[in-house]
């Protein structure tokens, strides 16, 4: 005959606790990727916003002092339009550096730089 094995479970559990050292964890909690996202895009939203925010500030015609008013921005198409004050859309438009977009002092500038005057 075989080798009977006395096996109780709760002596086992006892012996467990025994031994020196720190208890290793229960379980490692598993946590999921949109879980990880939802803590890492506030973040990188902040901070982007942040960027954006001090680009604004430093290309804008009031850092400058000079006080250019004619805002060049590139179109969803990649064409580079200027608005000066009184058009339009010159209210409702938005300079973003980071998109290559900037202010002129003068048409005359914004011509020579490759930049056409919005039609409206």
């Amino acid at each position: 005959m075989g080798t009977v094995v006395d096996f109780d479970p709760r002596k086992h559990r006892k012996r467990k606790g025994k031994h020196n050292g720190p208890s290793p964890p229960r379980y490692a909690r598993k946590v999921s990727v949109k879980a990880q996202f939802r803590e890492w895009i506030p973040g990188v939203a902040l901070a982007t916003g942040v960027t954006i925010l001090v680009a604004a500030m430093l290309t804008s015609p009031m850092a400058s002092g000079i006080g250019c008013d004619i805002k060049g921005n590139v179109s969803t198409t990649g064409e580079r339009i200027f608005h000066v004050p009184g058009q339009e859309y010159y209210r409702e438009t938005v300079v973003n550096p980071l998109l290559g977009e900037r202010w002129f002092c003068s048409e005359e500038a914004a011509r020579e730089a490759g930049w056409r005057k919005a039609y409206r």
